[in-house]
């Protein structure tokens, strides 16, 4: 099935998101090779993106929102071109949540505080909103309860789900999550991904979301990309990439990730 026939079999909407002709080097590194990568995502779509290290994933999804600036290519948010020098990228970042490996929580402020902080400061949301906003992502990730307390006080898969929460409560249209469970303990994994599962199953989120979780990607995705050395090699529905791969290079990926499993 191609990526064309995907999207219509999805919806025939505008694309929420999408990359045309995206490259990004690093001086003498091609993360991201040219010709470059061309990605449209859906409005309710679920993107996984797999790949070895180093293959280029992360720096697709960085480039999408502009934390890294592409060096050719053009990214469009619905419809619109965001890698214009004369648009205001943070405006833009409000409706594009991000989700990193690392929690990048403030150790010195409560769990209510750092919810609070960018809807106070980058929404400037009144004090009633901000609080209904809060106590609801903080009972969406099931930690009401730790309101109060710091991150250091927290498991690793609590502050995970903290730093998700955060990002819902700014009421994002599209969330990138960027290995999120990578720094975690495998008995941690599953509280985040159960987590994450609701905001596609419950919620309906438009998710892209770089992963090494096969299983977790078999169940939520609606299109799998694989990545190897800064471009897509195969891409398709869940089923043709786990189930029965073409290609021999994501073969060999998917055996090595399962023997690591």
């Amino acid at each position: 099935m191609t990526e064309q026939k995907i999207h219509e079999d999805i919806t025939g909407d505008q694309p929420l998101i999408e990359t045309r002709n995206l490259t990004k080097s690093f001086k003498e590194f091609e993360a991201i090779k040219p010709p470059g990568v061309n990605v449209k995502i859906m409005p309710q779509e679920v993107l996984v993106i797999i790949g070895s290290s180093g293959s280029g994933k992360s720096t697709l999804l960085r480039c999408m929102n502009r934390l890294i600036e592409p060096t050719s290519g053009q990214v469009f948010f619905e419809g619109v071109e965001i890698t214009k020098p004369e648009i205001d990228i943070d405006d833009v970042r409000k409706n594009i949540g991000m989700v990193f490996q690392q929690f990048n929580l403030f150790l010195h402020l409560t769990v209510h505080d750092n919810i609070k902080l960018p809807l106070d400061k980058v929404l400037h949301l009144p004090e009633e909103e901000i609080e209904s906003r809060v106590e609801s992502v903080l009972k969406t990730v099931n930690l009401y309860d730790k309101i109060d307390n710091y991150p250091g006080e927290l498991s690793g898969g609590q502050q995970q789900r903290v730093a998700i929460a955060r990002v819902l409560a700014m009421r994002p249209k599209l969330i990138f999550f960027d290995e999120p469970t990578s720094a975690l303990d495998p008995e941690l994994t599953g509280e985040v991904l159960n987590v994450m599962k609701r905001l596609v199953f419950e919620f309906h989120y438009t998710l892209v979301v770089v992963t090494h979780e096969i299983p977790f990607a078999k169940e939520v995705a609606t299109r799998v990309i694989f990545m190897d050395e800064g471009e897509i090699i195969y891409r398709g529905p869940p089923g043709d990439v786990f189930e029965n791969p073409s290609n021999e290079r994501l073969k060999k990926f998917l055996s090595k990730i399962l023997e690591m499993g």
